[in-house]
């Protein structure tokens, strides 16, 4: 059977802009599952977490800074 499913666009989060995105903002996860014989099995993986057109790029990559690493130093603060 073939499905269809309705696809949403990424939008930018800056305020009310809701352009279409240019940017896509990414982190990794770490996910962690028990296999049947008792070992951990960790996997890493990429999660989006925001999107930005290409007037508001640096914009929402601070805000996305600081809702996910606040007074922390992130990986490209160094």
């Amino acid at each position: 059977m073939i499905g269809v499913n309705k696809l949403y666009p990424p939008l930018c989060k800056y305020h009310s802009c809701l352009a279409v995105a240019d940017y896509e903002f990414t982190d990794a996860e770490t996910v962690k599952t028990e296999q049947g014989d008792g070992l951990v099995k960790e996997e890493v993986k990429t999660i989006t977490i925001g999107h930005a057109c290409f007037n508001h790029v640096e914009e929402v990559n601070k805000m996305l800074k600081e809702i996910y690493y606040g007074d922390k130093k992130s990986d490209s603060n160094k």
